[in-house]
């Protein structure tokens, strides 16, 4: 085991010196600097190619919309699974604040909070591979475009800035992947998520309303939620004091408000499908009670 250890942290430092090779280029670095924080190419281009597949016509709608929303949920697990892996393993400093590592200068400044994040496995990786693998399932057309552009638009960038080793990147994607194709093959999640939720066409004021407030989460990373999960427990944390400046004693409070956050998601999908299948439940009532009247008046 610490053979194949010391094999893989060799490859990770051989592939992070080999792409510090390039770092000092003004185009490079701002160009990986935008990648990493542009919210439009990056979770914006899944929610849109989502909501196509969601809307575009065709005698096999209702199995797209339930491989969706079955992906989706396998997204969340992947982020919990990841999130637990990353909480339990030995912690692992990143490439970045790594001294044992000769770190390049860049050309712009680079500032990250991520110091007291464990960087194994890639929790980013984990969740846009998840995404991937939907479109893939979806439309073999695009399995190739899509995965070469999350692996290198999204993930290249990440190793490039040394937020990332290659193993992060590659355990994340393996975790994000399986996570969303056991989603796809469950017909639990099939028949206790996806069919009440495929009933929302009962009331479509309500289902959009809420699938709108997912999208955005979902195209920023949940950047809502985690920056209300961070806000509530520091208030907690706090106490009456109220802290909230940026210290390191206050820092490793992110990990914990990523979960929460996580916690929060999972309640919000949980009232949607509930909310759903009571609004389903009425309309079906009344449309009963409706044929049913029907029915007496012509008998009369």
């Amino acid at each position: 085991m610490n053979a194949l250890l010391h094999a893989i942290r060799g490859v990770d430092v051989g592939v992070y010196y080999f792409l510090s090779r390039f770092v000092g280029n003004r185009f490079l670095d701002r160009l990986a600097r935008f990648e990493e924080t542009n919210y439009l190419l990056k979770g914006g281009i899944f929610v849109a190619l989502y909501w196509y597949f969601w809307f575009r016509p065709g005698s096999d709608r209702e199995r797209r919309r339930g491989v969706i929303l079955t992906t989706l949920i396998g997204t969340i697990f992947a982020l919990f699974v990841v999130r637990g892996i990353a909480f339990l393993v030995p912690f692992r400093v990143r490439p970045m604040y790594d001294p044992a590592l000769a770190h390049p200068s860049f050309s712009i400044p680079m500032q990250y909070d991520l110091v007291h994040w464990n960087a194994f496995p890639s929790d980013t990786a984990a969740y846009f591979f998840a995404l991937a693998f939907g479109i893939m399932y979806l439309s073999r057309r695009l399995a190739i475009p899509i995965a070469v552009y999350t692996a290198v638009w999204i993930c290249l960038s990440r190793m490039y800035l040394g937020i990332h080793y290659a193993s992060d990147t590659i355990a994340g994607a393996a975790i994000g992947i399986a996570m969303a194709w056991a989603s796809i093959k469950s017909d639990w999640l099939r028949s206790m998520v996806a069919r009440p939720v495929l009933a929302a066409d009962t009331a479509p004021h309500w289902f959009y309303g809420f699938a709108f407030l997912f999208s955005c989460e979902m195209a920023t990373i949940f950047e809502g939620l985690r920056s209300l999960g961070n806000a509530t427990l520091h208030v907690v944390m706090a106490g009456p004091q109220l802290r909230f400046e940026s210290s390191p004693s206050n820092r490793p409070i992110n990990a914990w408000g990523g979960f929460l956050a996580l916690l929060a998601l999972v309640a919000f999908l949980v009232t949607v499908t509930y909310a759903v299948s009571m609004v389903r439940r009425k309309a079906c009532s009344r449309r009963a009670a409706n044929r049913g009247r029907a029915i007496h008046s012509g008998a009369r």
